[in-house]
């Protein structure tokens, strides 16, 4: 595989929730689109091997602190992440606490219940 071939017209969505702060009670989900366009597939897995090293690190890697030795060589399989699940029923919520008037959430939950009824 060449790590310098250059990736261009790949896209992927996520589903994620953010907040304005620690302090803040109302969160907001956001379909993130990432597009990878002009980048090195090395860059690519790089970055996917940062997130495997600080679960790795957070995970057995503290947890059996005592038994590494300084430069040690550990190996480790590389697996997808499992999803993480958002809760339907709290995204509807978000979404309609994101909704400015009360008409608006009303034709929304009327438009909800057309889609369950067909």
């Amino acid at each position: 595989m060449n790590m310098n071939e250059i990736v261009t017209g790949v896209t992927m969505e996520k589903v994620c929730s953010i907040k304005a702060d620690a302090d803040c009670d109302t969160p907001k989900t956001i379909n993130l689109v990432v597009k990878f366009d002009g980048v090195k597939l090395g860059d690519v897995f790089s970055k996917a091997m940062a997130g495997a090293v600080i679960q790795w690190q957070n995970g057995p890697g503290r947890s059996k602190f005592d038994t590494w030795r300084n430069n040690q060589r550990v190996e480790i399989t590389f697996s997808a992440p499992g999803r993480t699940t958002v809760d339907p029923e709290q995204a509807q919520i978000a979404k309609l606490k994101g909704m400015e008037t009360q008409a608006e959430k009303e034709a929304y939950i009327q438009w909800l219940m057309e889609q369950a009824n067909n």
